[in-house]
């Protein structure tokens, strides 16, 4: 069988009204369309993120993320009017008034992504930033369309939505404040306070040891007196990715007997 019979047979055989010929060409088209818009976008990503490290933008998966989408899409527009035969201006008429309906149906989503873009451009925060919110302190993970994953300081994420985020009052924690660990303890009447500051701080180094912040170091501050003793607290300043709970156990159990200690606040 010559070429030009082959060509023929294909042409002529039709499966649901489309001929073999032409639905081999549609494959073919959506094959090299696909392949190369994964390509692109991978391309595009690895590009994207060396500029935003230049330009000294957090690289965060959200701005990536909304980069694949648009190739993605691209790569959909250019498939649909040959394969299926929908005009793209059509397409796109139709998405603008399908686009009332839907947003209706994901406010949360499109106000996540507003959300997102708000925090990463204006940095509010960004990855690697301590953050505090009520009563919960973590350092950002992540910051993409939906949400900003938050480490604690036990190793979980937490998931925030964006728009959630964006409208909570937050702390943006300094190096300072996000290694200290803090102890609350009653002191004896008549402790040479001194002594206490060097107690605490040998004490947290020999138990502690590498996990101590050497060049911060520890700080005892006075907060007030009462019958039972000298309210204070001990600061004990610790290197990222120590559990601060841990931390304060260990060192609770060895300040417990020194004679200075009344009792943990």
């Amino acid at each position: 069988m010559d070429l030009e019979t082959l060509w023929q047979m294909l042409t002529d055989t039709k499966f649901l009204g489309v001929s073999l010929a032409d639905a081999i060409g549609k494959i073919v088209l959506v094959v090299v369309v696909t392949v190369s818009a994964y390509v692109i976008q991978r391309l595009v990503s690895r590009l994207a993120k060396k500029v935003l490290d230049a330009a000294q933008v957090p690289s965060a998966s959200i701005i990536i993320n909304i980069l694949r989408g648009l190739i993605w899409s691209l790569g959909l527009i250019t498939i649909i009017e040959p394969v299926f035969g929908i005009k793209p201006t059509a397409f796109i008429a139709a998405l603008g008034v399908g686009s009332v309906a839907l947003s209706l149906g994901m406010q949360d989503t499109v106000s996540n992504i507003i959300g997102g873009l708000t925090l990463m451009l204006s940095r509010v925060i960004e990855p690697g930033d301590a953050i505090k919110i009520g009563d919960f302190t973590g350092v950002v993970a992540d910051i993409n369309w939906r949400s900003t994953n938050v480490r604690d300081a036990y190793g979980q994420e937490n998931i925030i939505p964006n728009s959630v985020l964006s409208k909570t009052a937050l702390v943006k924690l300094s190096d300072y404040t996000r290694s200290r660990c803090q102890i609350s303890i009653v002191i004896k009447h008549g402790t040479d306070l001194n002594e206490v500051v060097a107690d605490i701080a040998r004490e947290a180094r020999d138990v502690l040891g590498s996990r101590v912040d050497l060049e911060t170091g520890v700080e005892v501050f006075i907060e007030g007196f009462d019958i039972s003793g000298i309210q204070a607290k001990a600061n004990v300043h610790l290197v990222r990715g120590v559990s601060f709970d841990e931390a304060r156990t260990m060192l609770a159990q060895r300040l417990v007997s020194r004679p200075w200690v009344a009792h943990f606040g």
